[in-house]
Order: C-alpha cells, then structure tokens, then sequence
C-alpha cells in the first residue's frame, strides 16, 4: 500500500502558508523550469513526486513535465472534503487555495462542520441542542449526542449501521460496517450488489459473482460493463456423464489432447492456449495460470488468463475486469478498477477516504494534527452565545493527542481550550485534532 507521505507533506505546507498569513494560492511541485535545470537519466532520476497535473519525464538528459493539464483544470482524484479545492497552473503544478465550501462531513448532529482558513473543523454544538432517534436526547457540548440508556435512543439501526449506548458513559456511539460488505444482491444476474460504503451508508458495487446463469455447462458465464455474457468455457471442461468434456463450447467426447481414463478426461500433456490444465507441464507454454494454459506467465496484479476475470478468451492474458481480483493478488478484500488494484493506484476513488487508503483498503496510519499544525497551542475561537462559561481547558489532553499514531478515517476529535467573553458574545476556545 502506498503512504499518506504526500498527505502530509501538503498538509504542512499549507498549514505554514496560512501560519505566515498567506492566506492565498499554494503552488505544489518541483520546479522543473528552473536554471540550470536537472539532469537525468530516466524520469526516476527527477526529484519530486508525480502531480495530477503532470508526469516527471526526462527529455534529452533534462527533467521536465509530460501529460500537462491546462490551467485551471482540476485533477482527477483529490478529495472533496479536506477544505481545499486543487487546480492545475499549465506547467504541471498543483495550485492549491482554501475552498470554504469543501468541508468534511462527520455525520453528527451534535457538530457544525465547516472550514477556518482551509482547516477542516468540527465545532461541537450547545449542550443544549436537541438529538437522538426522538430528539429527546440533548448534545453533551463536546460533539456527541448524550444521556441514552439505550441504543434505540440514539436512532434505528441499518444494515451498515448500528447504534450502542455504553452503561458507563451513556454516550450514543455509532458502529459502522466496514465499506464493501456485500448486504443484499437483490437483482439476480445483473452482476452487482449492495454493500456499505463505510460511511453507514448503501451503496452498488460490481459483483462478479452475479453474472446470469444459462445453465449450459460448456459456457461461462462472465459478468461484463454491459451485464452478463457467455463465452466457450475452456476445452478440457467436464461435463455430461463420464468421460465427456466441452470442446468449443459443445459437451462431446474428450477434447483433444485428453483420454478417458477411470471415466473422466484425462490431460496427456502439452495442451494449446486456452485448454483446461493443471501443472505448467501440462500446457505447450509452460504456463497454467487460474486452471487454463496461458499464452504468458499473466503473474502481473489485475491481469489475468480466464474469461470469467477478463471478458477475453481463455489463454489471452489481459487486463481484469472491474471487482475482480486474478490470483488474489490485490491486497486484502481489494479489486482491480481500471486494470489496477484500487487501493494501489495513487488515486482517491470507491470509497476511499485518502489516496489508497481507507474504504475497501485496509486502514493506513497517519499522525494527529492539531488546528492545522498550529497545534494545541492555537485554539481558534468560536462563538457560542452564553453557553460556554462552562467549557474546561482540556488544552494538556489535546496535547496529548498532537502528533500521535492514528489510523486514517478516524473520527476528529475535539477539545475546549478554557472561555472568556468577547463581546457581543461569550467565545469558546476549541482544537480540533484531524487523523491524516
């Protein structure tokens, strides 16, 4: 799994921009215009990263951006909640500038989700604001929704969702089910199904298992962009009684290159491209790859040499088709989208909630960071009326918190930093510590 290392490395950068009272644009990137400029041997040689804006190349020995975005076009990938809105300056860079609007959502009623100076926040609502499955519950002042005895006080649950109400705390606490858990397939053959998007939430996923079935054992039955196909199951295929087996895509005697043996078709070696197979020797390659004599050793993630991965003939190795994973070779629970793993292609998308992390991918650690880098020192006030002569300096926990090891999606978390009036209105000092 790649790192949240370019993560963070913006993240500093924009929390100093806006500790210096920058305030404006961030151009991100390595210089490739500067003089003299770079050698290089490959593009590997060039310093920096990759942009979404454009690729490190090496043009004659001198480091320069290919694959170049307009200006003012936006990347594909980047998130849309992390209060910054990204776009390309036509040299390859990325610009980025806080976007106000672009704030994260934590799913709690007892928070107001916004953005400071392109810092997400979660500004805990007045202990007096109603909540629950009633509303009969009241917000605790610090995010969360209190005073249940019971789960059911919080809200219902769903099939990605359930409520608890711990005994000591009294608290309500929502347990999600992690994102790509399968719930129903409600639509036989229509090769998707729902499934939690991590979030509490349902959503359609591919589901390669659901192709239609037309019950014919000398097909396969793949599940395509378009829906369900048949195609020739692989020659060498059992079927009928005895020693029969399928030869493009008719049950019959044993297909060539088997015997009946002990009434089963039995491989005499050497099969061609696209036959049923067990060991390498068994195929004129050399290669058995996922039960089938393969043109090459296929042993790339999301490439694979059977239909029901690719859509393609049997043998042919090629790219797998969304929701599929060839070999097992994607990490974890994950699939191929696009002809890459999801969760290893340097891109936000599914579900993930950072670049390959989250989601269907399995959680990657990141470090608490406190008011944007400012730290626990800074706490950025906000108004709450007449209601926070009560908020405690809880200023030495979120320090305590500040630049420890968490995992990536984790819930914010939020800390009162003492109050002092400010006319019109009493202000309440609040940190907000954000996992990433």
């Amino acid at each position: 799994m790649r790192s949240t290392k370019k993560t963070q490395v913006l993240s500093r950068v924009l929390a100093l921009t806006f500790l210096l009272g920058a305030g404006g644009c961030v151009v991100l990137g390595y210089d490739f215009n500067k003089q003299p400029p770079d050698s290089c041997k490959k593009a590997q040689d060039c310093p920096g990263e990759d942009t979404g804006c454009g690729k490190r190349f090496c043009d004659e020995g001198v480091c320069t951006y290919v694959e170049v975005l307009a200006k003012g076009e936006k990347p594909l990938g980047q998130p849309l909640d992390d209060c910054q809105e990204v776009t390309c300056d036509g040299a390859g860079h990325e610009v980025s500038k806080p976007a106000p609007d672009q704030h994260p959502e934590d799913g709690s009623v007892c928070t107001e989700d916004k953005c400071v100076d392109g810092t997400p926040l979660f500004v805990p609502l007045e202990n007096t604001t109603p909540c629950g499955k009633d509303m009969l519950l009241k917000c605790d002042g610090l995010g969360s929704c209190a005073g249940c005895t019971m789960p059911s006080d919080c809200g219902d649950d769903g099939p990605c969702l359930k409520w608890s109400c711990p005994t000591e705390s009294k608290v309500c606490i929502r347990v999600f089910e992690p994102a790509g858990t399968i719930v129903a397939d409600t639509v036989k053959g229509d090769c998707k199904a729902e499934a939690c998007d991590g979030k509490g939430n349902l959503d359609q996923v591919p589901y390669p298992t659901d192709a239609a079935d037309d019950m014919d054992p000398c097909t396969d039955d793949i599940c395509t962009d378009m829906g369900t196909e048949h195609a020739n199951a692989a020659n060498g295929t059992a079927c009928g009684m005895g020693c029969q087996s399928c030869t493009d895509g008719v049950c019959g005697d044993c297909s060539p290159g088997f015997v009946c043996e002990g009434m089963a078709c039995v491989s005499v070696g050497e099969q061609p491209v696209g036959a049923v197979c067990k060991t390498n020797p068994d195929c004129t390659t050399g290669f058995c790859v996922q039960g089938v004599c393969c043109e090459s050793a296929c042993d790339d993630k999301c490439m694979g040499c059977v239909n029901t991965a690719t859509g393609k003939p049997n043998g042919v190795c090629a790219p797998a088709l969304d929701g599929n994973n060839p070999g097992g070779r994607c990490m974890g629970a994950d699939t191929c989208v696009g002809g890459t793993c999801r969760c290893e292609n340097g891109v936000q998308d599914g579900n993930e909630l950072k670049v390959d992390c989250g989601g269907s991918c399995a959680p990657c650690k990141g470090t608490w960071v406190c008011n944007g880098d400012a730290g626990c020192g800074k706490p950025i006030a906000q108004c709450c009326a007449f209601f926070c002569v009560d908020c405690g300096d809880e200023t030495e926990a979120c320090f305590q918190t500040q630049s420890t090891e968490c995992f990536i999606g984790e819930q914010p978390k939020s800390f009162t930093g003492g109050s002092f009036y400010d006319f019109p209105c009493d202000t309440c000092n609040r940190m907000t510590c954000i996992c990433q």
